[in-house]
């Protein structure tokens, strides 16, 4: 056995402990340490003081940390970044940055930290600021320091100086590092520059999982899904590993498409992997199959998971909301709020929208209420649009008006909206208008708004007002949104317009179409409105040759008769296809899903889901 000096042995001894402690965070030890180093002498050693004050920072006692520093002697640049460093990760960010200016001594740990920490405080432009310095200063950059400014570029959509950065990565011989091309990938994706992210993708010579996560989630946050989910094709070709943010990305653009049969492989490919018990992914999951419609099969993973967070939580809330819910979706935040998981503001979304798309005007107003007064969540406008909803399509039209007066944030387009588009379902002429001048105000180029107004004077029989509103909106070349419908059948997508004719199979549709009417008449079905007008004064398109209706034909005569029909709608689905469908669903026995702008609508034995308040 080697022999050590009964000093060096001790200082041996110290080291290894100290390290253990920094380890597994235990204080206590690290203060009797302390206390036997001091005695014993060796405190003067600068890397053993070192150590303590890494632990008292890790341990959250910044002020004895702070002591130590102003007790030794003697200190090294080692001494410096750790200060630094300690204070960042304690969010006291000028404290670190008076120990930054006071290190005259600043190395390339230095510049990175204190820029990260501002990054990660959230403001980019002193990050910005310190990085133009330190190249003034002639300190190179590393691709620590790139990375955060080209985060802060993204978080402050900054596209001007982002491209800027990416010169300087080529300035510096960063163009290999997979940090920078990565965080630059970032960037263009944030800043909607979805071909600029692609080409510097494209080119990098190396890539790894976070690589291609940055390029999934720019794909699937730009809206591009099917691009996101031929992108993890590619991925899976290269014959890499996907993880947990790789599923939770490419799931959430599955989503948005509502394509539950990729949803259902992909989660068939998760459970393969072992991902299928990670939170993230189980909570994507839900959110797959409540935006297909499928609220069960998304409980069903709800229930067996093994941890759930307030996301998770939030998640199957709003799915049950979504989906016309509202019951389930209130006894779900109950369940909730009994677990001991506090609730966040995207919770109360679910429970306002929930009490929104089922008319239960009192639990809205006292949700609202205990979300301020017991859980201390101030209302964001989401929040406020829900209860205009709420209010408005309730009748309560002076009410929403007095909760859009009173309320301390400036109220937005949709706030507005929100109230005009209650004010077309009770026909009021003059708070329409109203509103909807306010939302020209914020968009003058609102389709939306226009569309609202002139269908409120159309109803109120003010024709000549409607015919200004429509010359008008000629004039200024605002257009509404051709309605249109999908459904997926055999792994293709089949979309219907009104009166469509394209496609191959329109006559045989068109067939199925009014032998359906004809026998949904037979059952008691009458078409109440007898005429649609758009914005040029004419027909819109036949009642009975609705989008919705066609792909509704189309999938009865397509699909085997035990299977849900599942349609998708871009705009908000209207009465008489509403009606419709829920006679279709009484003779036909089928279940009908329709999934419209707002809500989704599950048509069995003649009801909707929604009870007819949407």
């Amino acid at each position: 056995m080697p022999f050590f000096p009964p000093k060096l042995s001790q200082l041996s001894l110290y080291t290894t402990l100290l390290q253990q402690c920094l380890d597994s965070n235990s204080l206590q030890t690290g203060k009797i340490l302390h206390t036997h180093i001091l005695k014993s002498g060796f405190l003067s050693l600068i890397f053993l003081s070192n150590r303590l004050i890494q632990l008292y920072f890790k341990c959250s006692r910044v002020p004895d940390a702070r002591n130590l520093f102003d007790e030794m002697p003697d200190r090294d640049s080692f001494t410096w970044n750790i200060m630094i460093s300690g204070y960042v990760k304690s969010r006291n960010i000028e404290q670190a940055r008076e120990f930054f200016d006071g290190f005259v001594s600043r190395n390339d740990i230095s510049w990175n930290t204190m820029i990260r920490g501002y990054v990660e405080e959230g403001n980019g432009s002193r990050a910005l600021d310190l990085f133009n310095r330190m190249l003034l200063e002639g300190q190179r950059p590393t691709h620590f320091s790139v990375s955060s400014v080209l985060r802060a570029c993204a978080g402050l959509l900054w596209l001007k100086c982002g491209k800027q950065l990416h010169c300087q990565i080529y300035r510096f011989g960063l163009e290999g590092d997979v940090f920078a091309c990565t965080s630059l990938v970032d960037m263009y994706c944030k800043c909607r520059e979805i071909q600029y992210a692609r080409r510097v993708f494209d080119r990098m010579t190396e890539r790894n999982v976070v690589s291609w996560n940055a390029i999934l989630t720019g794909y699937s946050q730009n809206s591009l899904g099917d691009e996101c989910l031929g992108m993890f094709i590619k991925f899976l070709e290269f014959g890499l590993k996907p993880d947990h943010v790789t599923f939770a990305v490419v799931l959430s653009s599955t989503a948005a498409l509502a394509n539950l049969a990729h949803g259902k492989q992909l989660h068939g490919f998760i459970v393969k992997t072992q991902f299928d018990s990670n939170v993230f992914v189980e909570t994507a999951l839900i959110d797959v199959y409540a935006k297909c419609g499928s609220v069960g099969d998304a409980r069903l993973i709800f229930n067996m998971m093994a941890e759930r967070n307030a996301v998770s939580w939030s998640s199957m809330i709003i799915g049950y909301a979504q989906n016309g819910f509202g019951r389930e979706a209130i006894c779900l935040y109950k369940e909730m709020s009994g677990s001991g998981i506090k609730p966040g503001a995207i919770t109360f979304v679910g429970v306002l929208m929930a009490c929104s798309h089922s008319g239960l005007v009192d639990e809205g107003r006292r949700y609202f209420e205990i979300m301020r007064t017991v859980h201390g969540i101030e209302p964001d406008k989401t929040h406020y649009t829900s209860m205009v909803d709420l209010l408005g399509r309730a009748g309560y039209l002076n009410e929403a008006a007095e909760l859009i007066e009173h309320m301390p944030l400036k109220p937005d387009a949709a706030i507005w909206g929100a109230l005009l588009g209650a004010c077309r379902v009770h026909r009021n002429l003059e708070m329409g208008k109203a509103a909807a001048l306010k939302v020209f105000e914020l968009e003058p180029q609102n389709a939306s708004a226009h569309m609202l107004l002139c269908h409120i004077y159309t109803e109120c029989g003010v024709w000549d007002e409607a015919a200004k509103m429509r010359t008008k909106m000629k004039n200024l070349g605002i257009k509404k949104d051709p309605g249109c419908s999908w459904i997926e059948v055999g792994n293709a997508v089949h979309t219907f317009v009104a009166d469509d004719d394209f496609h191959p199979q329109i006559e045989e549709i068109n067939l199925a179409l009014k032998k359906l009417i004809e026998q949904i008449q037979e059952a008691g079905y009458v078409n109440h409105l007898n005429l649609t007008f758009s914005c040029d004064g004419i027909e819109e398109g036949r009642q009975s040759y609705h989008s919705e209706k066609l792909a509704l034909a189309f999938g009865l005569i397509s699909t085997p008769s035990e299977k849900a029909i599942r349609i998708m709608k871009n705009l908000r689905v209207c009465s008489d296809c509403h009606s419709t469908m829920k006679y279709v669903s009484q003779i036909s026995g089928r279940e009908i899903i329709v999934r419209d702008v707002c809500r989704f609508h599950h048509f069995r034995d003649g009801k909707c889901s929604c009870g007819d308040y949407w």
